[in-house]
């Protein structure tokens, strides 16, 4: 298995956003968290890269619990059936940036 490209590693984090005005992606939840995977030299283009694939949806990113890469993350978590698919999906692509199903929450908790 391939885990780095060209001075680049596959990263993985968890990521929050919101929606931006006019935008329907997320109906009327609040938020949502979704994995993502990308190819990144360290934790700035790791967001980076989020943001452009996120934006284009019609989100913002609220923060990004975790940023590693996938090599580090998995020494010490086993990976979920859909997080290895995301990952497998990446492997072979240096512009992958693959993303799970998004997981809404209707209310702010503050």
């Amino acid at each position: 298995m391939t885990t780095q490209l060209k001075g680049k590693q596959l990263w993985m984090g968890l990521v929050e956003v919101r929606a931006l005005k006019g935008t329907r992606v997320l109906t009327d939840a609040k938020g949502a968290f979704l994995n993502l995977v990308t190819w990144a030299s360290d934790a700035e283009e790791f967001k980076s890269k989020a943001e452009l694939v996120l934006g284009k949806l019609g989100l913002f990113v609220v923060q990004i619990e975790n940023p590693e890469p996938v090599s580090i993350r998995r020494k010490n978590v086993e990976f979920e059936v859909e997080v290895e698919d995301m990952i497998a999906g990446a492997l072979d692509n240096p512009n992958a940036i693959v993303y799970e199903t998004l997981h809404t929450w209707k209310r702010d908790t503050a």
